[in-house]
């Protein structure tokens, strides 16, 4: 047993993050578009490895989560190799849509019989919201500035969900949000890696590729504030800003003079201050 649940949530969704970035090694449009299509198809991969085949049609919110993720991947694989606008409005247009529709397909049931449920996943969304716009502003102003710690946001995201469903009591949002963390983990490694030997874009995401890593960040977070009973609201809505604070803390991490192979560390170290907070404060809950 705990092999197989060493396998699923670690072995697996790691091996996927290596290929993922792999082929974002390619630095082609074409390995971006790649990226974008590869990361939601993995996560669904490591969904279905967690818990099955789901039913079709889908009855339960649970359910959902797979086709979900099927779908962004689909959908960013189509979209990709047209998409070159760095409109704010229209990314953060984007955003909304892509995270309130599933959000509502997912869990209306459970969204219109819980207030509590229903004012954080309002608030998640218009995090994420203003992220992507804010995001988008500091981009367009300028890209050679900008730290890339998207990755490690991603990653710190999901580490910081995992346990707050945890400390939440829903193991099935945990494990899965764990295996989101080894995915982006795998990515990471391969990418830090490359830095090491020389590539200093190696954490760089073009295209929709950064787009799809938020989102399915994103995407586990939501879910977890819809199904787990007891999860913090606080720290849901705390570990939503370790994306969201992505265009502050990549112009503080720029700033700092650092060798090459410490930069990728103290830069994740700081974009990951929210997730840290998060964890702290469902731990506090947990334990008051």
């Amino acid at each position: 047993m705990l092999q197989t649940m060493l396998l699923t949530i670690v072995a697996l969704p790691l091996v996927l993050g290596v290929v993922a970035s792999l082929v974002a090694r390619k630095a082609s449009r074409t390995g971006w578009i790649l990226v974008a299509a590869l990361i939601p198809l993995f996560a669904a991969v490591v969904l279905v490895g967690l818990d099955g085949l789901p039913a079709f049609p889908p009855v339960r919110a649970a359910h959902k989560l797979p086709y979900v993720l099927l779908a962004g991947g689909l959908v960013f694989a189509i979209l990709a190799p047209f998409v070159r606008s760095r409109s704010a409005a229209l990314a953060g247009f984007g955003a909304l849509i892509s995270l309130a529709v599933p959000a509502w397909w997912m869990g209306s049931v459970i969204l219109s019989n819980s207030g509590r449920k229903l004012t954080v996943t309002l608030i998640l969304i218009a995090i994420a919201v203003v992220g992507t716009i804010w995001a988008t502003l500091a981009k367009s102003r300028d890209t050679a500035e900008q730290q890339p710690v998207l990755p490690q946001a991603a990653f710190a995201t999901a580490l910081s969900t995992a346990l707050v469903a945890i400390f939440g009591g829903y193991m099935g949002m945990a494990m899965f949000n764990g295996a989101l963390t080894a995915l982006f983990g795998g990515y990471l490694l391969v990418a830090y890696i490359a830095q090491l030997r020389g590539n200093q874009r190696a954490f760089n995401l073009g295209g929709l590729s950064g787009f799809a890593f938020a989102w399915v960040a994103f995407v586990g977070l939501l879910a977890t504030a819809i199904l787990a009973p007891q999860a913090s609201s606080a720290a849901l809505v705390i570990a939503g800003l370790t994306l969201t604070l992505l265009p502050l803390t990549s112009t503080f991490a720029n700033r700092l003079k650092l060798a090459p192979a410490l930069r990728p560390l103290i830069c994740g170290l700081i974009v990951a201050v929210p997730a840290i907070i998060a964890i702290l404060t469902a731990g506090l809950q947990f334990a008051g």
